[in-house]
């Protein structure tokens, strides 16, 4: 295998405290309900404007209309921009992983449905040097699961998808790696519990960072 790829949120970070901030202090400015932690958690995967979108159906009964969801949303992700490291930390064992992974030549690289600037800036606060490709959500591809971010983050490394490995934590990233060809694993320790994860028809799910880096060294 020439490249590991990754996602980013409940793969390789804990980003669920800044993302919920973010989201009740917009929800807040437009007087909806508090969102908790495990409704954040069942938002996520998919960007955060729909993300948001989940959350309004749920915390805000009377609804908005699209502009005044748009507004919301501009004051959710500049929230977000300002502080997005603030809780938020590596899954323990994910820096020495990656630390291995690179040591040994490998490629890597993260396709999130995050906003790219977001994701830049946590990548650059939390895991500086250690990725060869970061992007993501901009308006040159499609959010995941479409592959195509995904198969142009592993050409520009010199990868093809027989030579890479795809590691997420939901069922959008199962099937991105599906439709991109790749080898996926799906982590159960991050977003999705391991039942949800298994109703989705996603069999087998790796535990835990030690379970992962075993699977990736037998692949390696």
């Amino acid at each position: 295998m020439k490249a590991v790829f990754f996602d980013l949120d409940g793969t390789l970070l804990d980003t669920l405290p800044d993302i919920r901030r973010a989201m009740n202090y917009a929800l807040a400015a437009y007087d909806g309900e508090e969102a908790s932690e495990e409704d954040v958690r069942r938002y996520v995967g998919r960007g955060l404007h729909r993300a948001l979108s989940q959350a309004v159906v749920e915390k805000h009964p009377k609804g908005l209309d699209e502009d005044e969801f748009e507004l919301m949303f501009a004051l959710m992700l500049n929230a977000y921009k300002r502080h997005p490291v603030v809780e938020t930390v590596p899954y323990p064992g994910i820096p020495e992983l990656l630390a291995e992974l690179k040591e040994k030549g490998v490629k890597l690289g993260i396709v999130s449905n995050k906003a790219d600037t977001v994701t830049q800036e946590i990548i650059s606060s939390l895991l500086p040097s250690l990725f060869d490709f970061v992007s993501g959500e901009n308006s040159r591809y499609p959010l995941k699961p479409d592959p195509s971010l995904l198969l142009h983050g592993l050409a520009s490394v010199g990868s093809s998808p027989a030579e890479a490995v795809y590691i997420g934590d939901s069922e959008v990233d199962a099937v991105t790696g599906e439709r991109a060809g790749v080898l996926t694993l799906i982590v159960s320790y991050g977003f999705r519990t391991k039942v949800e994860l298994e109703e989705n028809g996603i069999n087998s799910p790796i535990d835990d960072v030690r379970a992962l880096k075993e699977k990736l060294e037998s692949l390696l």
